[in-house]
């Protein structure tokens, strides 16, 4: 996007909003400076500091516009009618490429007896969050140079590993390959932790008599079942939290992406 889109939208957003064309007509709302002798009151918008994201790759990830709006009039109570609407105005904005948010606000009058408000606003890039959304971002993506792995060398028959949810990566084996023994591992619920990616690596004694079980949630899957038994020594598995069903209630799970050694 560009700054020509900026403008526009700032425009559409000032002159399409009734409540503020009614007090001063769209005409009069104009790109950074006034007509020469115009005759008050009018409102002039211009783009202010721009700012770039550094820890973002892509500068259209995080790129915010600053953007002055100017009201001009000739006494405090024209010009502060007309200051809120636009403040309205900027708040009303419903934008598919652009976050706006009020950021500033003052009012002054220079030694000719104008008076003068200015509502500032910023206008960030829109990357796909939507507003009030908590975006939560695995701790392997939180800037750690390293995974923070589980060794639970020592799992035992008929016991349950509950994983953690900072916990990405659990390596399981059993203290010996003897006898038939099943080792569970209870899984976070899949709708709340939609994206969540788990790793799981399998030592020597884990084979067709000593499993590594995953559970779901109550009301949720792995695959398709209500269990998955992992069977095979130096496997590895990749498991992703998924909503695996649409409609008014949809069905969550989780799903394996990758694998190495677990079907051979």
């Amino acid at each position: 996007m560009s700054m020509r889109t900026l403008l526009a939208e700032v425009r559409t957003a000032l002159t399409s909003y009734s409540d503020l064309t009614n007090l001063i007509p769209a005409s009069k709302i104009t790109l950074a400076r006034r007509p020469q002798r115009d005759e008050m009151p009018g409102i002039t918008y211009a783009i202010g500091t721009v700012d770039y994201d550094e820890t973002v790759q892509s500068f259209a990830a995080a790129t915010t516009y600053r953007v002055d709006v100017t009201i001009y009039g000739r006494s405090a109570d024209q010009v502060t009618e007309i200051h809120d609407q636009v403040k309205l105005a900027l708040l009303a904005v419903n934008s598919s490429v652009f976050r706006v948010r009020v950021s500033d606000e003052r009012y002054m009058v220079d030694v000719d007896n104008n008076h003068m408000a200015e509502v500032q606003s910023t206008w960030q890039m829109n990357a796909g969050i939507t507003n009030n959304q908590a975006t939560l971002i695995s701790p392997a993506f939180q800037g750690y140079d390293r995974m923070d792995i589980n060794y639970d060398f020592k799992i035992g028959k008929d016991l349950t590993t509950t994983v953690s949810l900072t916990e990405q990566v659990y390596y399981l084996d059993f203290t010996s390959a003897s006898g038939q023994a099943t080792h569970y591992v209870q899984l976070p619920s899949a709708e709340d932790n939609l994206g969540k990616i788990y790793t799981f690596i399998l030592g020597t004694n884990v084979d067709n008599n000593t499993l590594v079980r995953l559970l779901p949630a109550t009301g949720e899957s792995v695959e398709t079942a209500q269990g998955y038994d992992l069977n095979r020594a130096h496997s590895t598995v990749n498991i992703v939290a998924v909503q695996t069903s649409g409609g008014a209630s949809p069905d969550y799970g989780w799903r394996i992406w990758a694998y190495h050694g677990l079907h051979d």
